[in-house]
């Protein structure tokens, strides 16, 4: 098949290669009519001759060209108009849009076709030659002057090229004969040179075959342990998981419980701390206190003075009444004239007598205050001395209780940070028991394909043993291959 179509492609080849001269030699003729009739254009453009004139020396010029035997080039327009026809010179300027050849197209009017859409170009149609009547194929090139509306064209019978054709095909046919009879040849040789090493490569497949059943026997025997150690090891997995998923669930509930009591300790050492400055306050207060019972001495001292004090006032009201007594007889011995003073003196009398009288009221208060002042002073001093020893006792224990509290909150901060810590272990613990897990149901799966694809190697492999068979059998008919 292949073969037939490089035929086919060769020929076509070789087809298109005539046909491209055939069309390279009109392009050459066709050049040269147009050459002519573009000179002969361009004088009439130019003055030197009449349109009619170019025209007329034009068509003479054309008329003569003659080549390959009778060829010749042909004139028309593209209304279709016969303008020159140098063997039928009968039909120059008639009307061929009707002309149509055997196959029925109308010839000149598709050289007016193509010579008006791409100003040049190549019409295949059917014609007879000259002094025949048989249509043979031609081709005919053909190039448009706007300037007169003229197309100059020539063809050429292409059943040269058919015989050529014909020639290639016959030395084409005689190859392909004597190449095939050289490779039947070569063909037989190199099969009788092939048997030998092709029975010593059926011998290799036997024993490859042979060997390749038992070790896939194997293989499927080794699969089938794998797949059950798997399964086993699936299942100590899957109970690990579940005791380490019971296990981080206790350590999860130990951790909230941690927690829970970290912060309680927290609280306590955080009110612990409260209760020891309430209690230095209380200290404070105590020796404010013991301070204030130390002042009521000085209280004292100033009740000593007023007592002080008080004596010499009634040192002074006894002289003031003397003083009195002396005056008011002075007073009796002046007689009318001492009278007013006698009066005063009386009145000074009294004064001192009502100032004695409230003198000595004074010292008995002072004296009721003072004992007052040193009874209370006395028992202040006791209760505050008191107090104060058993604040600074109860400071001391408040002291080393926050200190013990700061030391178990810290302990229960570690505690709580190491079960945290080992919490996120076991966690990590059950993610890699889950991931040994899913790996051991992968694992089972593979062994399960390994089992499979063994199952199918074995297959193969009897197979194998069977087409070795029939290569056996191919090569030596009914003969049994020996070993």
């Amino acid at each position: 098949m292949i073969f037939s179509v490089f035929l086919i492609w060769l020929l076509n080849f070789y087809w298109n290669l005539l046909i491209d001269a055939k069309k390279e030699k009109l392009q050459s003729i066709v050049d040269v009519g147009a050459t002519l009739v573009a000179s002969y254009i361009d004088l009439a453009q130019k003055g030197i001759l009449s349109k009619e004139e170019a025209q007329k020396r034009a068509k003479e010029n054309l008329n003569a060209i003659r080549y390959s035997g009778n060829e010749y080039i042909f004139l028309t327009n593209s209304k279709a108009y016969q303008v020159l026809n140098p063997v039928k010179p009968e039909l120059s300027g008639k009307d061929m849009s009707n002309f149509k050849d055997p196959t029925g197209l109308k010839l000149y009017v598709e050289i007016a076709r193509v010579a008006t859409t791409s100003g040049k170009g190549y019409v295949e149609y059917m014609f007879p030659k000259a002094g025949s009547s048989t249509p043979i194929k031609k081709i005919s090139c053909i190039k448009y002057f706007p300037e007169w509306d003229w197309i100059v064209g020539t063809g050429l019978y292409i059943d040269d090229v058919n015989n050529s054709m014909i020639k290639f095909i016959e030395i084409l046919l005689f190859a392909c004969l004597f190449c095939i009879v050289t490779f039947i040849g070569v063909g037989i040789y190199f099969a009788n040179s092939v048997v030998n090493p092709l029975v010593e490569v059926c011998k290799s497949l036997l024993n490859s075959s042979d060997s390749l059943l038992h070790k896939s026997n194997q293989l499927k025997d080794s699969s089938s342990s794998v797949k059950k150690y798997s399964n086993d090891q699936a299942a100590s997995i899957q109970t690990t998981a579940a005791s380490i998923s019971e296990i981080t669930s206790m350590i999860g509930k130990t951790t909230e419980l941690t927690s829970t009591s970290a912060k309680l300790a927290n609280d306590i050492s955080s009110k612990a701390a409260d209760g020891e400055v309430s209690m230095k306050n209380m200290i404070s207060s105590m020796q404010s206190i013991h301070e204030a019972s130390s002042k009521l001495k000085d209280i004292e001292s100033i009740i000593t003075e007023i007592e002080t004090k008080t004596q010499v006032i009634n040192k002074i009201v006894s002289k003031t009444e003397l003083l009195s007594l002396n005056a008011s007889i002075e007073a009796a011995r002046a007689g009318m004239h001492g009278k007013g003073f006698a009066v005063v003196a009386e009145e000074v009398g009294n004064l001192a007598s009502t100032s004695g009288k409230s003198s000595k009221e004074i010292n008995t208060l002072l004296q009721k205050s003072r004992e007052e002042i040193q009874r209370i002073l006395v028992q202040t001093v006791a209760k505050v001395e008191e107090g104060q020893s058993r604040t600074l006792k109860v400071s001391e224990a408040f002291t080393e209780i926050v200190v013990g509290i700061k030391e178990i909150n810290n302990q229960m901060m570690q505690v709580s940070d190491a079960t945290k810590e080992q919490e996120i272990g076991v966690k990590q613990i059950a993610t890699a028991m889950g991931q040994l897990d899913q790996l051991a149901i992968k694992n089972t799966g593979e062994s399960e394909n390994s089992l499979k694809v063994t199952a199918d190697i074995s297959s193969e492999s009897n197979n194998l043993k069977e087409i070795v068979s029939k290569t056996e059998k191919v090569v030596f008919g009914l003969k049994k291959l020996k070993s």
